[in-house]
């Protein structure tokens, strides 16, 4: 072949390679580049799920430990002082525990309704709780305080599921939230847990009422022998815990709020004279 054919061939066959070689890279680019645009927008996805899943964890609820501080819309000094000494330490210490002020729906007074709401807008947050529970107008004092204490408990575990734990405390109760929480912390997951501040008493179930309270077993067991009916059947001494705090276990908290037998005691409870004269 003469130099100069054999020359144009090579010129021929390099402009081909290199046109071949032009798409190649191209098309590598090309690859590279679209697949730092799906990694981009697979990050920026990951992000938003993240930032989405860190904000609802922000709204939601702990998990851990659910308190209620029984109360009455006319004690507003009372709630403003356990916001100081309770629930910012509390905040302060990251301790897991969602904490609401438990108000009873029923006998409110168009007054009670406004200064509760006024509360709200001058601390810039609802932590309240009104439940389906008597309060002043309806009947007040001690019956009162056992139909919110009943009635949170109904309340707490559906309104805020999957708590470890339900707890309830008297407004006039200091409650170190954060070593509460770490007291519990071992009891986590067993079942029924029921504890709290513990006293004794005994019960006349024929006349609903109670006698022969102790704070101790000792004392119960005198104060029974002596201080109840001997014709009426009584049932104790036995150990409970009483409104200045009271906690029980997630799933005993679940069969509390559920319960037939809990929701017929609640209702001949409201119904008993005796009650409704305390």
């Amino acid at each position: 072949m003469p130099a100069d054919s054999l020359a144009s061939v090579v010129g021929e066959l390099q402009g081909v390679l290199s046109k071949d070689v032009s798409n190649a890279v191209a098309q590598e680019r090309s690859l590279l580049s679209e697949r730092r645009r799906v990694f981009h927008r697979l990050h920026r996805q990951r992000r938003r799920r993240r930032g989405a899943a860190h904000a609802a964890a922000q709204e939601s609820p702990p998990t851990f430990l659910v308190l209620g501080f029984v109360t009455n819309p006319r004690t507003p000094k009372t709630r403003e002082w356990i916001r100081q000494t309770v629930l910012v330490p509390a905040a302060e210490v990251g301790a897991p525990a969602l904490i609401r002020f438990v108000v009873g729906k029923r006998g409110l007074s168009p007054r009670d309704v406004q200064q509760l709401d006024d509360e709200r807008r001058r601390v810039g947050k609802d932590d309240f709780a009104v439940v389906d529970a008597s309060d002043f107008n309806e009947a007040g004092g001690i019956y009162s305080c056992i139909d919110k204490l009943f009635a949170w408990f109904r309340h707490a575990p559906v309104a805020y599921p999957g708590a470890s734990f339900y707890a309830k405390a008297d407004d006039d109760s200091f409650v170190d939230v954060a070593r509460l929480a770490s007291f519990l912390r071992p009891a986590a997951g067993l079942p029924r847990v029921y504890g709290g501040y513990l006293q004794y008493d005994s019960f006349v179930t024929e006349e609903w009422r109670h006698c022969g309270w102790s704070a101790g077993p000792v004392g119960a067991a005198h104060a029974r022998r002596h201080g109840c009916p001997k014709e009426r059947r009584v049932y104790g001494p036995f150990p409970f815990v009483v409104g200045a705090l009271t906690v029980m276990g997630g799933d005993l908290g679940v069969w509390f709020a559920s319960s037939p037998h809990v929701a017929r005691l609640v209702e001949k409870g409201r119904g008993t004279c005796s009650q409704q004269e305390v």
